[in-house]
């Protein structure tokens, strides 16, 4: 999921969003650039519990955030990408099936590519949904990213841990925000925001712009009927295992 997705669900689990808990709600996603991979950097939310929960309110409330976001404990990113349900993968997999020609086309893909960048544009469309009915999430976010002292003493505490070099994740925070602090304000700007953030990782640049505009509406359409029964399945699910370690 975006980041925008995960701030409003982690919001729900909780009923408030401190700037801990929305940096630990997209930690795994701003620190992918820093070369652990993405299983790693999905995986550490308990590991940072255990290791931050006696030291500050800060870090206990981050650590919680990361736990929501990842697959290892099964957070939104598990039932969105890997399994929701009784289906074959995650919610944004299954949701993007009738999608994935069209994606194909307008990103000059091969078909083996084509189911991965489809399911990328339903968490766009989530995205667009979400910002639409929440617009205040980009204004947290943004106010969490301008908290400079909270994130160089996340990035202090974890570097440590990870075995990471401190500038290796201020570098990857950067490039994360470079795209998540831009508006999504309509399908257009999601996908010219895809568009630079394949460049940047891919070099793909081979996008229609007006065919993926296309795909993220059609996207929209399909989540509406039920995108609201899946968060709350996942917050029926994730709910259990934060309580009884979270204490709010």
């Amino acid at each position: 999921m975006y980041p925008l997705a995960h701030l409003f669900f982690t919001q729900k689990l909780f009923g408030f969003l401190d700037r801990p808990l929305a940096l630990g709600s997209i930690f795994p996603d701003m620190i992918i650039s820093s070369g652990l991979s993405w299983f790693k950097s999905h995986s550490l939310g308990c590991n940072f519990w255990q290791l931050f929960k006696d030291r500050n309110k800060n870090l206990q409330h981050f650590s919680l955030g990361v736990i929501t976001h990842g697959v290892e404990p099964k957070g939104l990113d598990y039932y969105s990408d890997e399994k929701y349900k009784h289906y074959e993968r995650g919610y944004c997999f299954e949701k993007a099936r009738p999608l994935i020609d069209k994606v194909i086309q307008a990103c000059s893909l091969s078909r083996e590519d084509g189911w991965w960048k489809a399911h990328n544009f339903i968490e766009m469309s989530v995205e667009l949904y979400i910002y639409e009915k929440y617009p205040h999430l980009l204004t947290v976010l943004r106010e969490t990213f301008a908290d400079t002292s909270l994130i160089k003493e996340i990035i202090r505490e974890v570097s440590v841990y990870l075995e990471l070099e401190s500038s290796l994740i201020e570098k990857s925070a950067d490039l994360f925000s470079e795209f998540a602090l831009k508006e999504p304000s309509d399908a257009y700007s999601l996908a010219s925001r895809f568009q630079s953030q394949e460049y940047f990782k891919n070099s793909i640049s081979a996008m229609d712009l007006e065919e993926s505009r296309e795909v993220i509406e059609e996207g929209r359409r399909l989540i509406y009927p039920d995108i609201e029964d899946f968060f709350a399945h996942v917050h029926q699910k994730i709910f259990p295992l934060l309580k009884p370690i979270s204490g709010i």
